[in-house]
């Protein structure tokens, strides 16, 4: 089956954006949860805080590779998803700083930066793998 049969239309790859983006922008205002939030993330290490900027981040880069991958090279796609997300992210902490129930931080730069970057990095080695399994087929299909 080629990919283009079940991909969803351009339009509908922006929405996802759109919505990722908006969801991350209103959870980046509001004031922070004082509890229920456990202080430590997965294995003990960096705070819950920093994973979720890092899965946030991977959502977003993940959805604009999806949305920019028409018609471009999967290298040039990952590279521009990386930096949109990363930029954002650092746009969102500009917002951030004069909110009195929020705070500018590079840590949280750092995490969005290691989320963005891990999601695209896991696009194109998965765009990678899906073009040579579809070139395998069609190769093998002609002869």
């Amino acid at each position: 089956m080629e990919m283009d049969a079940v991909r969803p239309p351009t339009w509908l790859r922006w929405v996802a954006v759109a919505v990722v983006a908006g969801g991350i922008f209103f959870a980046s205002v509001l004031d922070p949860p004082s509890s229920g939030v456990p202080s430590l993330g997965p294995l003990g290490t960096f705070g819950m805080d920093k994973w979720l900027h890092a899965l946030a981040y991977a959502a977003l880069a993940g959805t604009l590779a999806s949305a920019l991958a028409p018609g471009r090279s999967p290298t040039v796609v990952a590279a521009l998803a990386g930096l949109l997300a990363v930029g954002y992210g650092v746009g969102i902490e500009f917002v951030q700083a004069p909110l009195a129930a929020r705070s500018f931080s590079v840590a949280d730069m750092v995490a969005d930066a290691v989320g963005a970057g891990m999601a695209v990095l896991g696009w194109r080695a998965f765009v990678g793998f899906v073009g040579r399994s579809q070139s395998k087929r069609r190769s093998e299909s002609e002869t």
